[in-house]
């Protein structure tokens, strides 16, 4: 590699908002009749696909794009507030003190991040990709190699859902999939991501190891 660049997925990685997004999703089954996520319930989902969560919860599949932009809206409130996942901000610094590029893309509006960012000691990424949609992980990812003039071979894309690491598959770059967001490891590994990273100090393990 020339030059490593680590392009993080934001919410789940950066920040967790599993919590959160259950909390919101709860307040939406009330209003659309869907089943509520019940504590007990909550890793039972990690390990589920999205379309088996959607059954599980009484989610008519087409709903489920309505769902997703209804709970990101939810998050702009409460996001600026937020703390960054622990060791994150540590990772964050430890690469760019190796002379490492880093990245996010994000469907969070600019404004919550731009708060959410310097409230956490993290407003310094080289790059900064802002999707209006939650689900377009493939096209996101590529439009961010495009937009930066990045060389796939160089990049790094750091997920916590199953649909990153294809994203990443699809476009043959390397992939880490974190178990401390949506999915579980499990879930994870059936995408056969490049390497799977338990918190956010294995990342630069791995990275030191490259």
């Amino acid at each position: 590699m020339e030059q490593v660049c680590i392009v993080f997925n934001f919410n789940g990685v950066l920040v967790n908002t599993r919590s959160l997004a259950v909390q919101l999703f709860n307040q939406i089954a009330v209003t659309k009749g869907f089943r509520s996520i019940q504590p007990d319930q909550v890793e039972e989902l990690s390990r589920l696909s999205i379309r088996n969560r959607c059954k599980l919860l009484g989610v008519p599949w087409h709903q489920m794009p309505i769902v997703g932009m209804l709970i990101k809206a939810g998050y702009q409130d409460a996001f600026p507030t937020m703390k960054a996942v622990e060791g994150i901000s540590k990772l964050l610094h430890d690469l760019k003190a190796r002379n490492i590029k880093i990245g996010f893309i994000t469907s969070n509006s600019q404004k919550a991040t731009r708060e959410f960012l310097p409230n956490n000691r993290m407003d310094f990424f080289d790059y900064e990709y802002f999707s209006s949609n939650p689900f377009t992980k493939f096209r996101d990812l590529n439009q961010f190699c495009k937009k930066f003039n990045l060389k796939k071979d160089d990049l790094i894309y750091v997920g916590d859902e199953l649909r990153d690491i294809k994203a990443a598959n699809r476009l043959r770059i390397k992939s880490i999939g974190v178990t401390w967001g949506y999915d579980s490891s499990t879930l994870l590994q059936q995408g056969k991501p490049t390497f799977i990273a338990a918190k956010p100090g294995d990342i630069l393990s791995f990275i030191k190891g490259e």
